[in-house]
């Protein structure tokens, strides 16, 4: 894996470098790419899996309405309980991105976030629900909640970014088109490592 960039640069007085900072992000995903989670535990799969959500939630900007005071909290929506759940709230909860601390609500299928949880800024399906995207889908267009999943088709059906595996690594789609038309911009430093996807049959 010698070709994975480290993801920091210095200079001999240890100060960083002009645009380092974006090139240690991108180095930083695409250590995680060059990563083979066939070679860990589930448990360390699904940590690797709840890095990738961070940094998704990283590099992904809401506009000012839909995220309150600036110290509001950014709230993060898990439909589904399983390991990937679990794994998310302990790979999430209390970290800070922009300026915000995460919060991670877990529920149990789609009827209960509707009750509970549709008060949030991101949405992740689990592979326990990922088959009630088609019926949230509906429910989310024009508001600005990230969404994401790892389910083969879920950017082609107007998701936002997607999980899969290939060649025993975890990488990850997007569909830059379906955030844009919820309000919401994935940045290029991300965009840069993911496979584009655009939605199918005229959906956003």
């Amino acid at each position: 894996m010698s070709h994975c960039q480290q993801p920091w640069g210095r200079t001999s007085s240890g100060r960083r470098t002009p645009g380092v900072a974006r090139r240690g992000v991108v180095g930083l995903l695409a250590l995680l790419l060059c990563l083979l989670p066939a070679a860990v535990g589930a448990q360390q799969a699904e940590a690797l899996r709840a890095a990738f959500v961070l940094n998704f939630l990283k590099f992904a900007e809401w506009p000012a309405a839909a995220l309150g005071d600036a110290s509001a909290s950014l709230v993060v929506a898990v439909v589904g309980e399983d390991l990937q759940s679990e794994a998310l709230k302990r790979g999430l909860e209390d970290k800070e991105i922009q300026g915000r601390k995460l919060v991670v609500r877990v529920y149990r299928d789609a009827a209960q976030w509707r009750r509970e949880g549709t008060a949030c800024q991101a949405l992740y399906l689990t592979p326990a629900t990922r088959e009630a995207w088609a019926e949230l889908r509906a429910e989310l267009v024009g508001r600005p909640v990230l969404t994401m999943c790892e389910s083969p088709g879920f950017c082609a059906q107007g998701g936002m970014l997607n999980l899969y595996q290939e060649d025993q690594r975890i990488r990850f789609e997007a569909n830059p088109a379906a955030a844009d038309k919820a309000g919401l911009k994935l940045r290029s430093t991300l965009l840069t490592l993911a496979t584009i996807v655009k939605s199918e049959g005229g959906l956003q």
